[in-house]
């Protein structure tokens, strides 16, 4: 019993330490909080719609591309929005609503996308739609691709 309580706690705290590595992306909820930061620090914004807790592609692209020490040094230079639209994970009405307001906005396909605007929202940037299982890279060169874009 004492083995097994030792493995489960080691598990724990591995899944912990898994969940830490990527929670340093500073995922906003609210786009005119995110469009006030981008503005002030000069960065495009990049929204991920996504349904979190349903969506096979989006649940890998949790485990494959966030976590991805490319991935993480190149977000920093962007402003992340998260526009979620989850099944069985509760949000507020007030959030939901937003959240559609944003997909009638920015972006009426499938999930993930991710929809990279100027800091003012006016302008679409670029997108991606889609995650290619294991293999982060188109993400990652569409986020560099966006920041140099930006600073042209």
């Amino acid at each position: 019993m004492k083995k097994m309580f030792l493995v489960l706690a080691i598990l724990a705290g591995q899944l912990f330490y898994a969940q830490e590595s990527h929670e340093d992306l500073h995922w906003l909820t609210d786009f005119n909080q995110a469009k006030a930061i981008a503005q002030k620090e000069h960065k495009p914004i990049v929204m991920l719609f996504t349904g979190s807790d349903w969506c096979p592609p989006c649940k890998a692209m949790h485990k494959d591309l966030f976590p991805n020490k490319d991935f993480q040094k190149v977000a920093k230079q962007v402003v992340l929005v998260l526009v979620d639209f989850p099944r069985r994970k509760p949000i507020s009405d007030e959030q939901r609503q937003k959240n559609y307001e944003l997909a009638d906005r920015y972006h009426r396909g499938g999930v993930p996308t991710f929809v990279a605007v100027t800091p003012d929202g006016k302008k679409v940037l670029d997108k991606i739609s889609g995650y290619r299982y294991g293999y982060p890279d188109a993400d990652i060169n569409f986020f560099k691709e966006v920041v140099r874009k930006y600073k042209k």
